[in-house]
């Protein structure tokens, strides 16, 4: 099966962009939308030519738009040179169908642009079998005009319909059996990242999430002093990143970059990332990374609580980070986010003080979760006290006459668990 869609294929498309404002609907929030559209675009290297946005009562369940605007885009197409018309709603594939055979030109929307980005910015295997999975489950529906061999009919009439048709349902197939087969791969791949995390117990872990594009690779790279290249595009790191914080931490303190969250995340692939995402709910603690510079911040935090919420990450402690602060003219405004969010912290990823202020908090968090152990290990217990010394905190330690090392640690319930028959005592408080 050829399993390339028709979509953006040539360095040298153009798009028009369209948007409907229904009267329930704020006409700037559109125009944002379409702001973000463009920006999607834009990280494909697509230049928009022309936006399109009509207000309506109701939506038109042929082609969303009426003929006469839908002939209008046309013309808007034709007079800019654009060869690819993108819808900021969702698309039926009849809609599709029917936008296309109306224009002439390429009908995609927004999912399927974020699909587009998705698979350009895959490396990892598992990233490359989450965004196919996600493609093919989109494309399925929409087989008859999403790739070009199924327009390869020979002569005519009923008779090159009916062969057409069987053709599309040999490929639909297929494409369920494809499906099916990169779903198991990545039930394997899930199995094994869980064996890792498994193997990470001991050590505490720190997630950085957030709105694509809010600054989350620039932060882990200054977090970690690491060489993490970060882009300024949407999406572009979608596989996980783990790195130390400070190898001389104890317990070890990890921290990972994943995927970035957008308005109308395509459910395909908040699906399919789960096994990406399941590093996210696995975590001690969240820093939720906003663009804060951006006018409408207050919804990227909504919409990233909402995804964090869907993968069950919702309740994982956070630290509201917010970032480029030096992009900001209200000064005021860090002062006023302090205080309505308690806990939380503003700051630029580039400013190194802001970097130490933003890990001294970390550490604050782990240090007081932590719970307080008097341990007593005999100096014969190599493997044991290797342990000690890797996973605890040790706020003191002393020889015993006896062979016995008596320390007062500070970890993780998780550590203490393998060293159990070693506590002789436990203060919580």
């Amino acid at each position: 099966m050829n399993e390339e869609p028709v979509g953006i294929h040539k360095s040298n498309s153009k798009a028009i962009i369209v948007g409907i404002v229904l009267n329930s609907e704020d006409s700037e929030k559109v125009q944002e939308d379409l702001d973000e559209l463009q920006s999607l675009l834009e990280t494909l290297g697509v230049p928009v030519e022309a936006r399109v946005c009509q207000k309506r009562h109701k939506l038109i369940a042929k082609t969303l738009l009426g003929t006469g605007k839908v002939e209008e885009i046309k013309e808007v197409a034709e007079s800019t040179c654009a060869d690819l018309i993108v819808f900021d709603r969702p698309l039926s594939p009849p809609q599709t169908r029917n936008l296309e055979a109306m224009t002439g030109l390429t009908v995609m929307d927004r999912t399927g642009i974020i699909l587009e980005i998705f698979s350009q910015h895959a490396r990892s295997n598992q990233a490359k079998t989450q965004v196919e999975i996600a493609r093919l489950e989109y494309l399925l529906p929409r087989l008859t005009g999403a790739w070009t061999h199924f327009q390869r009919q020979t002569g005519g009439g009923v008779r090159s319909r009916g062969m057409g048709e069987k053709q599309i349902e040999v490929d639909r197939r297929r494409a369920r059996e494809r499906i099916a087969r990169l779903q198991k791969q990545l039930e394997t791949i899930r199995k094994e990242k869980q064996v890792q995390r498994k193997s990470r117990s001991n050590e505490l872990k720190v997630a950085i999430v957030g709105y694509t594009n809010s600054g989350k690779t620039t932060l882990m790279k200054r977090l970690t002093r690491s060489e993490v290249a970060g882009k300024d595009e949407l999406f572009a790191t979608l596989d996980t990143n783990i790195k130390t914080i400070d190898p001389t931490t104890r317990p070890k303190l990890l921290i990972s970059d994943t995927v970035g969250f957008i308005k109308n995340l395509p459910h395909a692939l908040v699906e399919s990332f789960k096994s990406t995402l399941d590093e996210v709910g696995d975590s001690d603690l969240l820093l939720h990374v906003v663009d804060v510079s951006y006018h409408s911040y207050e919804e990227h935090i909504e919409i990233t609580q909402k995804v964090l919420n869907e993968i069950g990450a919702g309740e994982v402690p956070q630290i509201m980070v917010f970032n480029k602060v030096d992009l900001l003219k209200d000064q005021i405004l860090p002062r006023v986010l302090k205080a309505a969010y308690p806990g939380s912290v503003a700051i630029s990823a580039n400013d190194s003080d802001c970097i130490l202020t933003l890990r001294d908090r970390i550490y604050d968090f782990f240090k007081s979760n932590l719970v307080s152990y008097r341990l007593e290990v005999p100096v014969n217990e190599q493997s044991t006290l290797s342990k000690v010394y890797k996973n605890c905190l040790i706020v003191e330690s002393d020889y015993e006459a006896d062979g016995i090392i008596v320390f007062e640690v500070k970890s993780t319930g998780a550590t203490m668990a393998k060293l159990r028959r070693f506590v002789v005592s436990v203060n919580e408080s």
